[in-house]
């Protein structure tokens, strides 16, 4: 855009002394970079706008193309006008995996293995020391002790 060297800007600093003066050259430098910067801030601001409309845009061409294929692959498939109860697959009972009551409750449930051990002690246990890891623990404040003439007080 501009281009300016050193020698325009030498002659620049010198005319603005000699038409301002040097009381109120500082001044109006000061107002002068105030200005540009600005200015600057502005077209900053502007051309991030711009990125991020351009970004939305780009994110809106993706998001239309994402749905079109989405209606196009729902309208291929066959209306299916079955509640969704129906379409589930069909139950399955213990007796279709090949386990059978043989513990005699004659209640359908099953019967409960005697050699198999239960941890009860050790199940115990740990939910124990977790409700023990989360009380709060008590941490004592250190007491300061300070040496005078030779002795410690506490």
């Amino acid at each position: 855009m501009f281009e300016l060297g050193f020698s325009e800007l030498l002659l620049t600093g010198i005319v603005a002394l000699v038409v301002l003066g040097p009381e109120r050259l500082p001044k109006v430098a000061r107002t002068a970079g105030q200005w540009l910067g600005k200015i600057r801030r502005f077209a900053a601001d502007m051309k991030g706008e711009f990125g991020r409309q351009i970004e939305a845009a780009e994110l809106r061409e993706v998001k239309d193309g994402v749905e079109s294929a989405v209606r196009g692959v729902q309208e291929s498939l066959p209306d299916i006008q079955m509640p969704a109860w129906e379409r589930l697959p069909p139950q399955r009972t213990p007796a279709d995996f090949g386990i059978t009551d043989t513990g005699g409750s004659g209640q359908g449930g099953a019967a409960y293995d005697h050699s198999a051990p239960v941890h009860l002690f050790t199940l115990r246990r740990r939910a124990m020391n977790r409700r023990r890891d989360l009380r709060p623990r008590f941490h004592p404040r250190p007491q300061l002790r300070a040496r005078r003439r030779g002795r410690l007080k506490k």
